[in-house]
C-alpha cells in the first residue's frame, strides 16, 4: 500500500493555490512569461490565465504583473508579493510529504 495526498490553501471554501497553482507561478517566474509558462504545462494561455485571476481574487493579493508586448516585447513576473506567497508556501510543503509518509508507516505497517 501507498499513501497519497493532495494539499492546497482555501478561502471562503474555494482553491487559492495547490502545488499545481504554484507550479504555474514558479514558471512564470522563470520564464518571464505567461505563455511560455502555460505551455510548458500543457494548458492553453487562457486557463492559465483564468487560474491567476482566481488566486489573486480569491486569496485578495496582486500575484503577477504583466507588460504588454511592442518593441520591448512583453512579458510577466511576480510581484513582491507573489514571490513572498511562494516562499510562504513552499515553507508550509516542506517535509510534509514526508510527514504524511511516515504518519501512514506508522499507521499501517
Amino acid at each position: 500500500m501507498r499513501v497519497k495526498s493532495k494539499v492546497w490553501i482555501e478561502a471562503g471554501g474555494e482553491v487559492i493555490a495547490g502545488d499545481g497553482k504554484i507550479h504555474l507561478l514558479k514558471l512564470i517566474e522563470t520564464t518571464g512569461s505567461i505563455q511560455n509558462a502555460a505551455e510548458e504545462m500543457g494548458m492553453s494561455y487562457r486557463h492559465a490565465w483564468g487560474f491567476l485571476k482566481k488566486m489573486e481574487k480569491r486569496g485578495k493579493i496582486k500575484l503577477v504583473e504583466t507588460q504588454v508586448g511592442g518593441r520591448e516585447g512583453g512579458g510577466a513576473k511576480l510581484t513582491a508579493q507573489g514571490r513572498d506567497f511562494l516562499q510562504r508556501y513552499a515553507a508550509f510543503r516542506e517535509g510534509l510529504d514526508e510527514f504524511i509518509e511516515d504518519k501512514f508507516q506508522k499507521a499501517f505497517s
